[in-house]
């Protein structure tokens, strides 16, 4: 997914920036509801969404609900990669249906499903 990103010219992208620009709703999001929603602290998401501003996929924005918080929003820049970025989900689910077809894609969701389930309830 990523070379085809860098292919369509996005090529500085990586995992973690897309696990960080899909929290970013279209009208921005606080930078906590970033990290509750990724799962890591508030110092922790500063670094990689100042690293995606930096690059210019985000930009932050003082809050205008709530005067203590910053409100992180998408770029032109960003807008275009989260497209990009559907777009060549989408693409690839396609391609995976295509080769599996519907009922073992169906079967092979229900199994990710039951071992995401049994991955996250086990404490390590």
């Amino acid at each position: 997914m990523f070379n085809r990103a860098a292919l369509a010219g996005f090529p500085d992208i990586t995992q973690a920036d897309s696990d960080v620009l899909v929290h970013v709703g279209p009208d921005g999001t606080t930078m906590a509801a970033i990290a509750r929603a990724r799962g890591v602290s508030k110092q922790a998401m500063q670094g990689a969404v100042k690293s995606l501003v930096t690059r210019g996929y985000l930009e932050i924005a003082p809050d205008p609900d709530d005067a203590r918080a910053r409100r992180v929003t998408h770029t032109q820049k960003g807008r275009d990669l989260v497209a990009t970025l559907d777009l060549i989900k989408s693409e690839l689910h396609a391609a995976i249906e295509a080769e599996l077809g519907p009922d073992r894609l169906q079967d092979l969701r229900e199994a990710l499903d039951v071992a995401t389930r049994v991955a996250t309830s086990r404490k390590t």
